[in-house]
């Protein structure tokens, strides 16, 4: 049973119940790395790492003692901090992520532990072959702007950041108009009330946000360093209608591509021994979406652009698919903190949450044949051995 309400301050509490030994507990604000100035970027990515700094509490015993996990994530539109735990915890990690999420209070040397593990992350980016060539063909794509900015940030504006301007940053998006909480799984009434009283208590109305901009890249970057194969990426810039649905399409599509040994890539790069592995990547913001389709080691540039350009081909999906889409389904639908997520990421998107499981469907349905004449650019990138070209 699933639930919508939006209490009398502007948050909006979805409960979806089902029967469960866990629960989750999802808070999520609408903000991401398309937001920010361009003086700080990756503010909500060290502002993501601070929210478990509370001086004098030791966040990680509080999560463990309730019998539960905790964790945050960073997207280009959200900020979602995240606990799962057994489900007669739920009430106390409710009133755990809302300590978290108010929370003001934050020292110095806390920030500077945790500026240090973010450029950590930055650089195993940079020096990871596979996730580098990916945030090169969105840089590719949509050159110097906020859509072609990684989402963590850069490692000299990170350097630069102070506690006000991460209290200035929370202060202005996470408010009560630009807040979801979401409770699934084994959740009792209490720990609905709690979300109720205490997410009640915040302030703020959705803030006015610009157009996060999306310029013309250079169509195609290559950089050379010590990597013993290929590693290439195509992105495409996706025609939007509905947000919603765009990001219900590109789910679907990036199933058809990505999932199981009878998928698209499957057939085109890891059969014809072109490469091992591969991954996908897609989002949506406004009206402007992306899909992206990369090869990790290939053994040459032409043989892996070749089959990345014949896997985005558009597909009508044989029926056999949609029965293993059902599975991987309700295989995920199992847990309470995937369909928080889920539900609290489809919401942001502008979703229905309560039509979610009929949309994605039918977003699996249309396969990629609805790419089909919804390609309005494309870019691609590759990080290749050196005097490989």
């Amino acid at each position: 049973m699933r639930s919508v309400e939006r209490l009398g301050n502007g948050v909006v509490l979805v409960v979806d119940r089902f029967e469960s030994p866990l629960a989750a507990v999802v808070v999520a604000a609408g903000v991401g790395s398309l937001y920010e100035e361009r003086g700080k970027r990756g503010v909500t990515h060290l502002l993501e790492h601070m929210l478990f700094r509370v001086p004098g509490f030791d966040v990680d015993e509080a999560v463990e003692r309730l019998g539960g996990g905790n964790n945050a994530y960073t997207q280009r539109d959200s900020l979602m901090v995240t606990f799962e735990g057994i489900s007669e915890s739920a009430a106390g990690l409710v009133e755990l992520a809302y300590r978290l999420y108010t929370n003001e209070r934050y020292a110095e040397e806390d920030l500077e532990r945790e500026r240090a593990a973010v450029l950590s992350e930055l650089r195993q980016t940079r020096e990871d072959p596979s996730e580098r060539v990916g945030e090169l063909a969105l840089r590719a794509l949509f050159g110097d702007s906020d859509w072609g900015a990684p989402v963590g940030g850069y490692p000299e504006t990170v350097e630069a950041l102070t506690l006000p301007d991460l209290l200035e940053h929370k202060r202005r998006w996470l408010t009560a108009g630009n807040t979801v909480v979401v409770l699934s799984g084994g959740v009792g009434g209490e720990a609905v009330e709690a979300a109720r009283r205490l997410f009640s208590r915040l302030e703020g109305e959705a803030p006015a946000r610009g157009v996060p901009t999306a310029g013309a890249g250079p169509g195609r970057v290559v950089e050379e360093r010590e990597v013993d194969g290929v590693y290439y990426a195509s992105a495409l810039r996706i025609a939007v209608g509905s947000q919603a649905e765009a990001y219900a399409l590109l789910h679907g599509a990036a199933f058809h591509l990505e999932a199981g040994t009878k998928s698209i890539l499957f057939n085109v790069v890891r059969n014809p021994g072109v490469a091992y592995s591969y991954y996908v990547d897609f989002d949506v913001a406004g009206d402007v979406a992306f899909l992206l389709v990369a090869v990790e080691s290939a053994r040459g540039l032409e043989e892996a652009r070749k089959a990345v350009a014949s896997a985005l081909k558009p597909r009508e999906p044989p029926p056999y698919r949609l029965r293993y889409f059902d599975y991987l389904w309700r295989v995920s639908w199992r847990s309470p903190l995937n369909r928080a997520m889920t539900l609290a990421e489809y919401h942001i998107k502008g979703g229905d949450v309560r039509r979610l499981e009929e949309v994605f469907r039918e977003a699996a349905e249309r396969g990629t044949a609805w790419l089909e004449g919804a390609v309005l650019g494309e870019a691609e990138a590759a990080v290749v051995p050196e005097k490989y070209l």
